[in-house]
């Protein structure tokens, strides 16, 4: 007898859950949060590019920017909180952990945008670039928390510190600033929403589901481990399987 397979047809039917609510809620909180950074901070290290209301009201300016910085920093350690001690963050953290694998599947990637074979690489859940999408954020944000509340906090700093050193976290926190504005624009709304196969917009940040014939041909790992599963309840349920 063979095994169980979803026929052609549902593949365009049938959805996973790719991100939870919890998820994409974080999601949510952190494009909010970090349009208001940009926006507040950017004309402050770049004069002229911003809305004159925001350039022209210092203070409002501020205070918006310190509290979007305070929400982004109670988002950080919710999200911690969130990939260790909740079982879909520890999976979801776990498939974001580069591994060999990935190393495997970039040159793979390569060869294949090179017409040296013929298939795509066997993504699992998340592709290497995804990772380093996240990694990147991980890495960005907690740069821009630690100088953010150097700048913020500046008489404490220097009585701690010479001034050198809250020099140095003011560049480094405005040219992260502009390197995280350019990654967003140039690499993450193009992988994401703007590729072949998914423009004009993926739909996945607004309802988490991806339609299984996306999973199987984009996420091939993923989709062997659904189709396992599948099976195992069909098995545990008495479902026959196909002739």
């Amino acid at each position: 007898m063979a095994e169980w397979q979803p026929y052609e047809p549902d593949l365009d039917q049938l959805y996973v859950v790719r991100f939870t609510i919890a998820a994409r809620v974080q999601h949510y909180v952190l494009i909010v949060t970090m349009t208001v950074l940009l926006i507040t901070g950017l004309p402050l290290l770049i004069p002229g590019i911003g809305p004159r209301v925001v350039e022209g009201g210092f203070a409002f300016r501020t205070f918006a920017h310190r509290l979007a910085g305070a929400v982004m920093i109670g988002l950080s350690l919710f999200h911690v909180g969130w990939a260790l001690l909740t079982r879909e963050g520890r999976r979801d953290f776990t498939f974001m952990l580069p591994t060999l694998q990935d190393l495997r599947d970039l040159v793979h990637f390569v060869r294949y945008q090179l017409g040296k074979v013929d298939e795509p690489p066997p993504y699992d859940k998340f592709d290497p670039f995804e990772k380093f999408e996240y990694l990147s954020v991980v890495w960005g944000t907690i740069v821009m928390i630690v100088t953010g509340l150097t700048m913020w906090f500046f008489e404490f700093v220097l009585r701690l510190f010479p001034k050198w050193v809250y020099d140095v976290a003011v560049l480094i926190h405005g040219y992260e600033a502009v390197l995280a504005f350019t990654a967003i624009i140039l690499l993450h709304l193009y992988h994401v929403h703007l590729k072949p196969g998914v423009f004009p917009m993926s739909r996945v940040w607004l309802d988490g589901k991806m339609s299984v014939r996306h999973l199987k041909e984009h996420h091939p790992r993923a989709y062997a481990r659904w189709l396992e599963e599948q099976r195992l309840q069909r098995s545990r349920a008495g479902a026959p399987d196909p002739p």
